[in-house]
């Protein structure tokens, strides 16, 4: 028994070592990757790989319906993943950190 806790203590010691300091950046990237899972927001974000886009062109290039493509958008700006602009009456999607 004090084989395997010592053990279990060692690899504690080993895991603060490597991700003691990586606390904030774990937490930062397992958000991220829980707003980026669902397949419509990935279908986004490969839309704006090449740069920003329109609301309009990414419902053509996506072919998500403009209601429920505005939801995701909403959600990934929130979470900082994408940032926009508007100009005129039309609004503008980039990634926000490539």
């Amino acid at each position: 028994m004090e084989n395997k806790v010592s053990k279990n203590e060692a690899l504690k010691c080993d895991l603060v070592l490597l991700f003691g300091e990586q606390e904030e950046n774990i937490e930062i990237a397992a958000q991220s990757l829980k707003v980026l899972s669902h397949p419509a927001r990935l279908r986004i974000m490969c839309a704006l790989r090449g740069g920003e886009q329109t609301v309009q062109n990414l419902e053509y290039y996506t072919g998500i319906r403009q209601t429920t493509l505005s939801q995701h958008l909403a959600l990934l700006k929130s979470s900082g993943v994408l940032v926009s602009r508007r100009e005129a009456t039309y609004s503008f999607y980039r990634i926000s950190n490539n």
